[in-house]
């Protein structure tokens, strides 16, 4: 199994996701098809789950985030919600201001009922 990068670009996201369990999605996710654009990410997460490290983080630190979008990073925190021996650390990353992202995590943390690691970024 290999790691798995995808360029960012204006509509979609960074994401690299290593078999170490170093997993990041870093950018805006509004792609006009997320569906389309997230299936080889949940592809490898199954393909992943087969040999969870011991520990895995997940950092997510988006500056926007479309609801089809939404749906789907839910189905990812979903794949990695209960792995059986291994812990697993979601961060999440907000810019300073924005109440509304940070809301958004908030929420998500929620729906899947694991604490989240908040982090603030400073805006330059």
């Amino acid at each position: 199994m290999k790691k798995l990068l995808i360029s960012k670009t204006k509509r979609t996201p960074e994401i690299i996701f290593t078999t170490s369990g170093d997993l990041s999605i870093i950018g805006s996710s509004l792609p006009e098809d997320a569906k389309n654009f997230y299936e080889p990410i949940l592809f490898w997460l199954e393909e992943f789950k087969q040999t969870f490290p011991k520990k895995i983080s997940l950092t997510i630190d988006l500056e926007y985030i479309s609801t089809s979008s939404t749906l789907i990073i839910l189905d990812i925190l979903k794949t990695l919600n209960n792995p059986i021996n291994c812990e697993v650390n979601i961060v999440w990353v907000y810019e300073e201001e924005d109440i509304d992202m940070k809301e958004h995590g908030e929420i998500l943390q929620s729906s899947i009922k694991r604490n989240f690691e908040f982090v603030k970024k400073q805006i330059n």
